[in-house]
């Protein structure tokens, strides 16, 4: 594995992209912040306690991966969407890779009602984008590679590495 990004790199980049959130979000009205579990976790904590009281935390369990190191191209729900209806969402995820889950997951929110809905990753992946979106706020960008720690895996393990790392090809 090679250290992509250091444990410092991410936490100066968490508190540079909490500050763009407050910006365009405020500090009054609420945001709901849609975490995708169980990767987003690391972030969605870090950047959270950055964060005014009015961005409120929910959590969504989808799995697009498996056991593999690509994609399947199918998006599995393993808990339901919660409810958006008029609400301003900002999804957030550790990763935005093909693309597919961020686009299909951003299409059910618009069509469940979200009043506003703005995307942030972690990072963002030029290398394989297979659909046309790009994040809203991107803590962090590299051009490619398989990315493991701060929330990413390889078969449920790298997680908690506290930095981000390319396993190497």
């Amino acid at each position: 594995m090679h250290i992509v990004f250091s444990a410092e790199e991410i936490a100066a980049a968490v508190r540079r992209t909490a500050d763009e959130l407050r910006a365009h979000f405020g500090e009054e009205e609420p945001v709901l912040v849609l975490a995708l579990l169980n990767g987003a976790l690391w972030f969605a904590a870090d950047l959270l306690r950055e964060l005014p009281p009015n961005f409120c935390l929910e959590t969504l369990r989808v799995s697009s991966y498996g056991a593999g190191t690509s994609s399947s191209g199918q998006l599995r729900f393993l808990s339901p969407l919660p409810p958006v209806r008029g609400q301003r969402v900002l999804l957030l995820d550790d990763v935005l890779d093909t693309g597919l889950t961020l686009a299909l997951l951003s299409e059910q929110l618009r069509r469940a009602g979200a009043r506003e809905l703005r995307t942030c990753v972690a990072v963002d992946k030029l290398e394989r984008r297979a659909v046309p979106i790009r994040p809203d706020f991107a803590a962090l960008r590299v051009e490619r590679g398989f990315l493991l720690g701060y929330g990413m895996d390889w078969d449920g393990r790298y997680r908690n590495l506290p930095y981000i790392a390319r396993m190497e090809d």
